[in-house]
């Protein structure tokens, strides 16, 4: 049978007719090349979004975050660091205020949150990688520091200067105390000089001044207890298995989250996007399909007498048919291979030379990440689908082509 179908397959394709079948051949191939190339620049561009969501909410959030179960404060009594730092893969911890604040400088106002942690913070946390002015220093003896975001800054028209310190007015809501009663005396206010400013993004860049754990307690009147703690961990550690060791020291008390778990609605709606991206233009892959199935049916009217030819001497209709299978597979193989190239290609050469840049963005160019199980398959779903479809509808038009064909050739004998 293989010798019978390497016959056919030359006489199919002889050299009089290679050139019309090439280039109807070429024009299916390249169809399917330009789709993979999409898919795979398309979902590289979305992973690329995706790691840089998590690299600017890193800046700010921990890997693991222990909040309270009920109200709003977690008391020191119940933090056992020795506990969790003993944990295999926690390698810090920090307790955390987080409060919003009305700050003040020079008769300008904006309201903001302030995130009071400790000294380490920035020893676990990237935080002071996305300083763009100043330097990330929250105390000076005992004199404590703050560091704001650029979007403050702008919004307080709050410049660092190098011969005098930058000073800015915080007030905080004291609590059981109304603002219609006691107006201005419902507010502890206190100042605090201004070390660094930090850039991420703009929600963030507009929302957090960091300052001093101690400062932070004074500020909100918090001696005892704080909002939450954040937990820094390795990065080959098992997540899930550090929460559920983290969880135990809190049983009904706090919970302990994920740093996706808390931006979870940004994580979903990027992989929303990310998927639903894929799925349509697998549709219009679907759609070019018909594209191939035009060739293969061009093909077959033009070889109508070669294949009553072949039926004649032996050769059945399901030996015929994948003859026509097999042409419709190598345009899809080749043509995703070479798409996913072209794909690959185009990738390497937005994240070495940023050739779409981000004019005002976190990043200066589009981030581009290409993850190897994404192209695998990306190329296994254009090969599959395309083998399939093209099979389904090639079987369907040789039976009608080839009996039309017999019945053809045997009027004109």
């Amino acid at each position: 049978m293989n010798v019978a179908l390497y016959i056919a397959r030359r006489h199919l394709f002889a050299k009089k007719s290679r050139g019309i079948i090439n280039f109807i051949s070429g024009i299916s191939m390249v169809v399917v090349a330009f789709i993979t190339a999409a898919m795979i620049v398309v979902m590289s561009a979305f992973n690329g979004i995706d790691d840089l969501v998590k690299s600017i909410f890193s800046n700010v959030d921990a890997p693991l975050t222990v909040v309270p179960l009920e109200g709003k404060f977690l008391p020191d009594s119940l933090i056992n660091e020795q506990a969790i730092l003993a944990i295999e893969g926690v390698v810090g911890l920090s307790r955390v205020i987080e409060e919003d604040v009305r700050l003040s400088h020079e008769n300008r106002y904006a309201i903001a949150t302030v995130k009071g942690v400790e000294a380490n913070y920035a020893d676990f946390s990237p935080i002071d990688t996305a300083i763009v002015d100043g330097q990330y220093l929250l105390q000076i003896d005992s004199l404590p520091l703050a560091v704001v975001g650029s979007g403050i800054q702008m919004e307080l028209d709050m410049p660092l200067r190098d011969y005098a310190p930058t000073i800015m007015e915080i007030a905080a809501p004291i609590r059981g105390r109304r603002i219609s009663e006691f107006k201005e005396e419902a507010f502890n206010q206190e100042q605090i000089a201004v070390s660094g400013v930090f850039a991420i993004n703009a929600e963030l860049d507009a929302k957090y001044i960091m300052v001093p754990l101690a400062f932070a307690r004074q500020l909100f009147g918090m001696e005892d207890a704080v909002s939450s703690m954040d937990i820094f961990t390795a990065d080959d550690a098992t997540q899930d298995e550090l929460v559920r060791l983290v969880q135990e020291q809190f049983e009904g008390v706090a919970k302990v989250i994920t740093r996706e778990e808390k931006n979870a609605l940004i994580y979903k709606t990027n992989a929303s996007e990310k998927w639903a991206t894929f799925l349509i233009l697998l549709f219009i892959f679907l759609i070019a399909c018909f594209n191939i199935i035009a060739s293969l049916t061009m093909l077959i009217i033009e070889k109508k007498r070669d294949i009553f030819t072949l039926n004649s001497i032996g050769l059945d209709t399901r030996g015929i048919q994948r003859i026509f299978v097999y042409e419709g597979v190598l345009i899809n193989v080749i043509g995703a291979v070479a798409g996913a190239a072209i794909g690959l290609l185009v990738c390497f050469a937005q994240r070495e030379y940023g050739l779409i840049e981000m004019t005002g963005g976190a990043v200066e160019s589009y981030p581009i990440s290409v993850q190897w199980p994404d192209v695998l398959g990306i190329l296994c779903t254009v090969v599959a689908v395309g083998s399939l479809f093209s099979s389904l509808l090639v079987r369907i038009l040789v039976r009608r082509f080839a009996g039309n064909a017999m019945m053809t050739a045997e009027r004109a004998s």
